[in-house]
Formats: structure tokens, C-alpha cells, sequence
């Protein structure tokens, strides 16, 4: 019985560790020391949705322990950091600043606005320790947000993560150990920049909604009625051979994600919207004769009972082709252009209109033919008073 009880303990151990056998020795069983979290303190946040595309720039992190020159590790909490957020794709455009350290509240936010940021992210670091592979490591981090152009505080979080060493356990036989990591902020960090990024993704717009591409007032009307479809494309698809927001603060909302969770589950809004396949002067905001047609359709939709008065988002995309800052611009002016074309043929009231750019970030495809970067040069089409929900 013992026997049995003795090769269930190994059996599990193996099965999400690394077993070292020996026929003359205690077999050692290896399991990696994991990353422990506390709760996710979110004590400012934004009210309501956010739905238009923003840009952010990441001033380095404070580490705010003394009597030490902590530059270089300044540098590298951030660049971690700002990995997993490039990762989760949150904004339309991430800048991180120069590798020199931090240097103050107004510095940093000087910068944001002299690089046309909207939002401008600043980490603290109050505690950190370091136990290489020897003792605990541990690492606390606080990030806040700010609006870039009114200096606005929208999200501070607050989390703490460790990864702790133990002493090995003894079972006569077999020894398991736990092994401590050689790269502990690494693992630490992206526990907690993992966690920080599941309430801003529920507040951001959703990277892998997609819209049906709609070219006839029908298809157009059906497609704003209709909530999207996530990651699924439409088949009236394009002709291949075609060239701040308010601030609540108070109590905290605890409750941070495990790894690998990321907000996927995260409900979304049941927003309605079209891709209208728009085509423009290679490099301009100037939109060709051939897109009228579609363009017309939408003013005639937006004309029709059904949806007269309601208010809309356009969103131009670009392709890949370019830098991130510039198709951005680029994508706001085609939006813009769009949206004087409805107000000066169809009468649509501006301030129904409200024109976005979301450059590059959103492709529906990644791929390289003419045809595909087609695709990802397109104008989406959103219910805004949906799309605040």
C-alpha cells in the first residue's frame, strides 16, 4: 500500500515537473518555484467605455527604494512592462521613452504631449527584492495613467507579486525541490503587467472585433443592426484585384486575473458596425470616385428612419506599410474625409460624426499581397451611442 501511495506522490509530481532518477541516490523531483500574486488594487479608473483608438507613451519607472543607482534596473522593469502591454494590444501606439531614468511627473508628461500621446503611463517600483536563486524575490509596482493633454489621473493599480523558496521535502525515496528561477522580475513583472491589462482591455476597444465589409444600402442597414462578429469576416469582402474620459476613484476592485487569463472572457458591448471598402489616393486623404457608391449607401442608411439622429464612429485603418505615428495621422484624415463627404453630400449633422484614426493596429489580415493590404485600408463604420455602452 505504502508502495502504491509512494508512486502516486511520484507519478504526480512528474507530471508537471522534472524528475532526475538515480538507482543509488534518492530520486529528486524539480518543480519551478511559482510566481504568487496578491490581489489587483485598482483604486482610479475612467467611467464608462472608452471606444476610440489611444496612443501611449511609457516614461521609465521610479524605483523609489534609496542609497543605490537603480538606472539600468529602472530601464529594464519598464522594457518588461512595456513588453506584455505590446503583447496584449492595447493601444494603437506604444512609444517607450530613452533609456535615461526617470526624471519627474512634469518631465515625463512634457514629453507625452510633445510626442502627441494621449496618454502618458508612469511606473513606481516602492519595494523590490532580490534573492537570485538563494531566497525570496519580490517586487511591488504601482502604475498610473494619465490623460496626456489635461494632465488627468485615469487608472492607478496597484499589485504585488513574489516567488518564494522553500526548503526541499523529503520522502525517503524522493526529494522534491524547488527551483528558483534565474530570471525572477522577469516572471514577476509579467505576472503583474498581465494582470494590470485585463480592466484596461475592458475599457479600450475590443482589437479583434471584426465587421462584415458592406457595399449596398441592404448591407449596410443589416450590418448596423447587427452586434459584430468576433474574429469572423464577412463574404462581401472587397474585389481582390483592387489597388479623456471621466475618473471614478475610491474603493479598490480586487480580484486581478490568473496568468495566461488576459481578459479573454471579458463580456464586450454588443456593438454594431460595417468595413466599407473606401479606397484613397496612395498616400492621401483623398477619396476616389470608384468609393461613392458605398459611401452614398451609408448616407442613405444613416438618412433612412432607422437610423436618422444616431450618432456614429469612423474609423479609418491603414496598412502595414509606414510608421505607426504616421498612419495614424494618416487614418484620422481619411476618417476626417469621410466624414465631410456625409455632412456636404447628405446633410449628416457634424456633431453626429465623430472621426478616428486607428492606423496600423488593426489588420484584418497579415498578409502581403496587394490584396491584402487592400483589406486593411478600410473605414469601419460603429454605432457610438452602442459603443459607449
Amino acid at each position: 500500500m505504502k508502495k502504491a501511495l509512494l508512486f502516486s506522490l511520484l507519478l504526480t509530481m512528474a507530471a508537471c515537473s522534472h524528475v532526475s532518477f538515480s538507482l543509488t541516490d534518492q530520486t529528486k523531483v524539480y518543480t519551478d518555484a511559482p510566481v504568487r500574486k496578491s490581489a489587483l488594487q485598482v483604486s482610479v479608473h475612467p467611467k464608462g467605455k472608452q471606444y476610440t483608438p489611444l496612443t501611449a507613451y511609457f516614461h521609465p519607472f521610479i524605483i523609489q527604494q534609496e542609497n543605490s543607482d537603480h538606472t539600468a534596473l529602472s530601464a529594464s522593469f519598464t522594457q518588461i512592462f512595456f513588453n506584455v502591454w505590446t503583447e496584449e494590444r492595447l493601444f494603437s501606439t506604444m512609444e517607450l521613452a530613452p533609456g535615461y531614468g526617470y526624471q519627474g511627473y512634469s518631465s515625463a508628461l512634457e514629453s507625452a504631449r510633445r510626442r502627441g500621446a494621449d496618454l502618458l503611463v508612469l511606473g513606481k517600483v516602492p519595494y523590490f527584492y532580490d534573492g537570485t536563486t538563494l531566497d525570496d524575490s519580490a517586487v511591488t509596482i504601482q502604475v498610473d495613467v494619465y490623460a496626456a493633454g489635461s494632465g488627468t489621473l485615469l487608472w492607478t493599480m496597484l499589485q504585488s507579486s513574489r516567488i518564494e523558496q522553500r526548503d526541499p521535502d523529503d520522502y525517503v525515496v524522493v526529494v522534491h525541490e524547488t527551483r528558483m528561477s534565474h530570471s525572477p522580475f522577469n516572471q514577476m513583472i509579467r505576472a503583474i503587467a498581465k494582470d494590470m491589462a485585463v480592466p484596461l482591455k475592458a475599457w479600450l476597444p475590443d482589437p479583434n472585433v471584426r465587421y462584415p465589409y458592406a457595399s449596398t444600402p441592404e448591407a449596410v442597414k443589416t450590418g448596423l443592426a447587427a452586434g459584430p462578429a468576433v474574429g469572423v469576416q464577412g463574404s462581401d469582402l472587397p474585389p481582390e484585384t483592387s489597388p479623456a474620459p471621466g475618473v471614478s476613484s475610491g474603493a479598490p476592485a480586487q480580484g486581478g486575473a490568473q496568468d495566461g487569463a488576459a481578459g479573454d472572457e471579458t463580456p464586450r458591448p454588443n456593438i454594431s458596425g460595417v468595413d466599407l471598402n473606401i479606397q484613397f489616393d496612395f498616400d492621401k486623404a483623398t477619396i476616389k470616385p470608384e468609393s461613392h457608391a458605398v459611401l452614398d449607401a451609408l448616407g442613405e442608411t444613416l438618412n433612412s428612419p432607422e437610423f436618422k439622429g444616431r450618432s456614429i464612429v469612423v474609423g479609418g485603418h491603414t496598412d502595414a506599410s509606414g510608421n505607426a505615428f504616421y498612419n495614424l495621422a494618416l487614418s484620422k484624415k481619411r476618417a476626417d474625409a469621410v466624414k465631410a463627404y456625409l455632412v456636404d453630400k447628405w446633410h449628416i449633422d457634424p456633431d453626429l460624426i465623430e472621426a478616428v484614426g486607428f492606423g496600423k493596429s488593426r489588420p484584418l489580415t497579415n498578409g502581403t499581397t496587394p490584396a491584402d493590404q487592400q483589406r486593411n485600408r478600410r473605414v469601419e463604420i460603429r454605432l457610438a451611442d452602442q459603443a459607449t455602452q
